[in-house]
């Protein structure tokens, strides 16, 4: 299904160790919760970890922030400098205050603010939440929260946060937007979401056994190209895979289903 050369293209900041597993894993586990059964769901799963993961690079909050960070990422709670200063370069302190009491959190003391941060490929944040998806999982990620962000885990904890949050109807509506709502509570870092899903449907996309007419090729890329999808490159009339990632991601936004150069394709673009 996917390759490690490709996971290695897609993610090439990944943490060290965390790819082989992925590449060894992801078959099954693709199969296992579905993922696997249309294009949408795996390239929308890859593309929201990616985002969510900054490339499987980042697998655990570090909270580890200078005060005038910690303003910006929490305005509400620390509106002056001298309110953020107490927790700056105190990640538990700070977990354990801007957690509590919330996402099935209990009070600072508990601790339950830090030790329930944010892991893993698609940053699952919160008792509530790791008790949810260690349920789906079939892993007590109360009890051990750490396995969240393991090599061994990983995937398997983002598959079940996928299925918790019911992911794979929303792929199959295709709407990314929403999705990315149910996921983070909003649009937050939608454009970069949007550059993943263009770079998974590059990066995955196969070019057609047979190439269709240069010159038709060459009038879609133009006419693609003027309606942003400028990362085709030179309109060289031929359908590689930049191309077919910038066709399916057109067809995707204006609801043309799976495929690639088709009548309907050429009468949108006025071709």
């Amino acid at each position: 299904m996917i390759a490690l050369a490709q996971l290695q293209e897609l993610y090439p900041r990944a943490r060290t160790g965390y790819l082989p597993v992925f590449a060894a894993t992801a078959h099954d586990l693709f199969e296992e919760f579905g993922i696997a059964q249309t294009a949408n769901r795996l390239h929308f799963f890859l593309a929201q970890i990616g985002h969510e993961s900054g490339g499987l690079s980042s697998v655990e909050e570090g909270l580890s922030y200078g005060a005038e960070r910690i303003m910006q990422v929490w305005p509400s709670r620390f509106p002056t400098l001298a309110s953020a200063q107490a927790f700056a370069r105190s990640p538990e302190k700070l977990g354990n205050f801007v957690y509590a009491n919330r996402l099935g959190n209990g009070a600072p003391a508990t601790g339950d603010g830090f030790r329930y941060r944010g892991r893993g490929y698609i940053q699952i944040t919160g008792k509530d939440s790791y008790k949810q998806v260690g349920a789906r999982a079939g892993l007590d990620l109360v009890a051990k929260p750490e396995s969240a962000a393991a090599p061994d885990e990983a995937l398997r904890v983002a598959c079940a946060f996928w299925r918790w949050k019911d992911l794979n109807a929303l792929c199959d509506t295709g709407d990314f937007t929403k999705m990315t709502k149910r996921i983070n509570g909003g649009t937050v870092g939608l454009p970069d979401r949007l550059a993943w899903l263009e770079k998974v449907r590059r990066v995955l996309a196969e070019p057609p056994a047979t190439q269709p007419d240069a010159e038709t090729v060459r009038a879609v890329q133009r006419a693609l190209q003027m309606r942003g999808f400028t990362s085709i490159g030179a309109a060289d009339g031929l359908l590689g895979p930049r191309t077919a990632a910038a066709i399916r991601q057109f067809r995707l936004n204006n609801g043309l289903g799976d495929g690639l150069l088709d009548a309907t394709l050429l009468t949108i673009l006025g071709l």
